[in-house]
């Protein structure tokens, strides 16, 4: 996986998306990446990046959804978990 740095308002965070914490405090850097393929985007870094070819690879649909919810759920961190309550940048 391609080793990503972040710079926010409050920091530069690496960017893990197997650590929990990491994609909680990034969660919205990581949605507007995901969604960086839609026309109405203004992302200058779509998340997956483009194949070696030049391709746009972007997520499914669904796959993105799930995320959202996931979202919208309060980022528990498995069935029953109580919601993430740390810094979101």
């Amino acid at each position: 996986m391609l080793q990503v740095s972040i710079a926010t308002d409050q920091g530069v965070f690496s960017l893990d998306l197997s650590n929990y914490e990491s994609v909680c405090r990034l969660s919205q850097r990581i949605k507007i990446a995901i969604e960086g393929y839609k026309p109405e985007s203004k992302t200058a870094h779509p998340m997956p990046p483009r194949k070696s070819n030049g391709d746009d690879n972007p997520l499914p649909d669904e796959q993105i959804d799930m995320y959202n919810q996931w979202l919208k759920d309060g980022m528990p961190e498995s069935e029953g978990a109580e919601a993430f309550s740390g810094p979101i940048v």
